[in-house]
């Protein structure tokens, strides 16, 4: 059953101990009354990044030795096939209830499962760690799923037989499908925008996680896991077209008129600059663009690259994009951190906002000066201890000024430039 984090907001933890790691419709356990604390981190370190695996770290009280592996008298352990339940990739959810509506935090898959014994033997509790379905991905190359010749009865993960993986030169939300259903992931769990790019044929000796990423970089979209579990691929005109990302989802500052923070970081520097770009397609002419006064002021800073698009102008088209939002240093707000237990307006956005939103954050200096500036969510992270009642939210942040050009519209660092097409 879901407990109380306070009068505002349920939690709910629960293990599909009985199920496959791809089951279409897992049973779950719910373990929720045996939660003290919990940390989930997802997204990427900024827009230059790689979206990583999302990961959660829970702790459990074993006080009664139930989530110990090796205990025979564990209500999760099964007699009848003589092993434990507790099993690595088994999946994991945890959600949230706030005015009556569920929001999912982090869907994963039981990684570690070390026991520990604190106050000298006093108390017994279990650190769980739990990773996304990119580790699923990670750990496979296309070759190694699906029909084998030769082996009767083979399958993986509770599969039955599937047919041998093919495919050709298609768009990169249909490659993007066509990989997922290659290890049988859940139709049900995606969250597949139409690609804008052709990609070429892929080699199957390709790790099933690079491959997935290489539609990404071809399509200049971006593909993650969202915190309900769907693998979530957005096109390349997703930040132009869809509201979450053209329109602002939250206002944040420090003078009490919108959503408070705890805490915001902001940073100047070349971090974030890249100013030169050597791509190249597969049997391609490698394409360049380099923005000759960054260069100058800001030395060389290259970004080098192979991809699957199958026209050099495509390739060319991306890497222009790319320059016009990388090749100059701007301030930035890069994180912001709140305790939704301030103000009760927060948990809508602490729980429903999710990577790709579009944000807005004002920030009134000592000296009554301010910044403002929107903003991309480029990371989720939240640490919550259920012992003390607290709960700290953190968001990474992108400028959300584009290579578009806006009538009337301009901010720091940025001069008007010709729309994307």
């Amino acid at each position: 059953m879901s407990v109380a984090f306070d009068s505002d907001v349920t939690v709910t933890l629960e293990i599909a101990f009985d199920s496959t790691p791809l089951a279409t419709s897992p049973t779950y356990t719910d373990v929720s009354a045996y939660l003290r604390t919990y940390n989930i981190k997802r997204g990427r370190t900024n827009e230059l990044g790689e979206f990583t695996a999302g990961t959660m770290q829970f702790t459990v009280s074993n006080h009664d030795n139930r989530f110990n592996p090796s205990n025979t008298s564990s209500p999760y352990y099964d007699s009848s096939a003589g092993k434990t339940k507790i099993q690595p990739l088994k999946k994991v959810r945890i959600s949230a209830v706030y005015d009556s509506t569920t929001y999912r935090l982090f869907t994963g898959y039981l990684d570690s499962v070390p026991v520990k014994y604190i106050a000298e033997g006093a108390d017994s509790i279990v650190t769980f760690t739990a990773v996304d379905a990119f580790r699923l991905f990670h750990n496979q190359t296309i070759e190694s799923v699906g029909w084998r010749l030769g082996t009767a009865g083979f399958s993986e993960l509770g599969q039955s037989t599937r047919v041998g993986y093919v495919d050709s030169q298609e768009l990169t939300s249909t490659r993007v499908g066509r990989l997922l259903d290659s290890i049988a992931f859940p139709s049900g769990e995606r969250d597949i925008s139409t690609g804008t790019k052709q990609i070429q044929q892929q080699a199957i000796t390709t790790n099933l996680l690079t491959a997935l990423r290489e539609c990404e970089t071809a399509e200049n979209g971006q593909f993650f896991m969202a915190g309900d579990g769907d693998a979530t691929f957005r096109n390349r005109a997703y930040k132009y077209t869809n509201a979450k990302a053209t329109t602002v989802q939250a206002t944040f500052d420090n003078s009490g008129s919108n959503l408070p923070y705890t805490n915001v970081a902001t940073s100047f520097d070349t971090n974030e600059v890249i100013n030169v770009y050597t791509w190249t397609r597969s049997g391609g002419a490698t394409q360049y663009v380099a923005d000759t006064d960054s260069v100058l002021s800001y030395t060389a800073l290259s970004s080098s690259k192979t991809t699957k698009n199958i026209n050099d102008s495509d390739v060319l088209s991306i890497i222009q994009e790319k320059i016009a939002e990388s090749a100059i240093p701007i301030l930035r707000i890069d994180k912001l951190t709140m305790n939704p237990r301030q103000d009760t307006d927060l948990w809508t956005k602490t729980l429903g906002l999710e990577l790709g939103d579009r944000v807005k954050v004002n920030i009134t200096n000592p000296d009554s000066s301010t910044f403002s500036d929107e903003l991309f969510v480029e990371s989720i992270s939240h640490a919550v201890h259920a012992g003390n009642q607290s709960w700290s939210w953190s968001l990474t942040l992108s400028p959300a000024g584009s290579s578009t050009w806006v009538l009337g519209q301009a901010k720091v660092g940025e001069g008007t430039r010709f729309a994307y097409s």
